[in-house]
């Protein structure tokens, strides 16, 4: 991918941790390109205090941005306007607000808002296709990581998303 950083959301971390494919996110996105935010680590050590590990798979791949004052006014302006995001979202907005980061995530309310925001933003489909597309992975195997993305999150993807990931001729963020 491209030169800019990329901050990942919690929900597509978690997917990739859950399937024990975070190494091939990073491969694809660029190790020196992939990062988190502190309240997306807050957001995603929640589940090391119920027993679960997969955080941890995160936690040794993806570095983790100090958040500015800059940032912090940003994220309180974000606030007062989108109060039904969380703030590992909002905190990753406006991180990339400032910072010109793109914003990866598969929250679509926190998508449709970045993009009001200015921020550019990766979707899920996106890193799927590209990981195919790009030869990260075969398109067998990338059906391979979806269908454990959904089974171990309880993801619905409509076929019109599944076109997205995989139709040659269908063009995506």
């Amino acid at each position: 991918m491209g030169a800019k950083l990329i901050i990942i959301d919690a929900d597509i971390l978690s997917m990739f941790a859950k399937t024990d494919t975070t190494d091939v996110l990073v491969e694809f996105l660029g190790r020196e390109h992939t990062a988190t935010t502190p309240a997306i680590v807050d957001e995603l050590s929640v589940p090391l205090q119920h027993g679960y590990t997969f955080p941890l798979r995160i936690f040794s791949h993806i570095p983790v941005v100090s958040v500015n004052e800059q940032v912090r006014r940003e994220y309180r302006q974000m606030r007062a306007k989108e109060a039904s995001l969380g703030r590992g979202e909002l905190e990753a907005i406006a991180f990339c607000k400032i910072r010109e980061a793109l914003f990866a995530t598969n929250d679509l309310l926190a998508r449709k808002f970045a993009q009001k925001q200015g921020v550019n933003v990766i979707s899920l489909q996106a890193i799927l296709r590209g990981l195919w597309m790009c030869g990260v992975r075969s398109k067998a195997e990338v059906r391979e990581i979806l269908e454990q993305i959904k089974k171990v999150d309880r993801l619905k993807v409509s076929p019109e998303v599944e076109a997205e990931i995989f139709d040659p001729d269908m063009h995506n963020e």
